[in-house]
């Protein structure tokens, strides 16, 4: 009986991940095929399309974080190929640039969760201030890795492509598109994690 009870508990987990990994994978190809993958910020666009990412991570632990990774990766890779809009684009038909940085946002949104939480260990403000770090984290994972495939691949296309020195460009995505991302991923992931369980909590 109690080796069915714990099949019967890791058969809902699986449930659970499986649900979630499929509503996030839903709302990214919205994000994608819509303009909601994209908040216009005066003069520049933070795209929020790894958010989904980064909540699969620290809600359903780092496997689903890594397949949800992979999962925008392929959807990234997609729209290279059938709907290109920057002169960038044909570039992430690589799965080097356009999958494998993805793999990791919500691997490494989850591990800062616990590290952070760890700290606080049980002060309230531990919830909060853990998923805000994991939300500007898992966002910068994106951004940072994404140009290093860039630079390790493609750095003299990328400066032909753009007309500027690599770490001219760098310095403009850092200071500008990056830090937007960071903080719009920490404030919505925030919000919607610590509600979640919260709740799960409660029920």
């Amino acid at each position: 009986m109690k080796y069915l009870a714990q099949k019967k508990r890791k058969g809902l987990r699986n449930t659970r991940s499986l649900t979630i990994l499929a509503v996030m994978l839903a709302i990214t190809i919205i994000l994608d095929v819509t303009p909601l993958g994209a908040i216009p910020l005066g003069s520049i666009s933070a795209t929020v399309l790894h958010i989904p990412t980064i909540i699969t991570g620290l809600i359903a632990g780092p496997v689903a974080g890594l397949i949800m990774g992979t999962l925008l990766g392929l959807v990234s890779l997609l729209h290279a190929l059938t709907r290109p809009v920057t002169p960038l684009d044909p570039l992430f038909i690589n799965p080097l640039v356009s999958v494998l940085p993805r793999i990791f946002i919500g691997l490494v949104a989850y591990y800062v969760y616990v590290g952070v939480k760890k700290l606080f260990r049980k002060e309230r403000a531990g919830e909060t201030v853990s998923t805000l770090l994991a939300g500007a984290a898992g966002s910068l994972t994106n951004t940072a890795l994404v140009f290093l495939m860039l630079y390790l691949i493609y750095a003299r296309r990328v400066v032909e492509i753009v007309g500027a020195a690599f770490n001219v460009i760098l310095i403009s995505v850092f200071t500008t598109n990056a830090i937007a991302e960071a903080v719009i991923s920490a404030i919505v992931t925030t919000a919607i994690v610590v509600a979640y369980k919260n709740y799960s909590r409660n029920k």
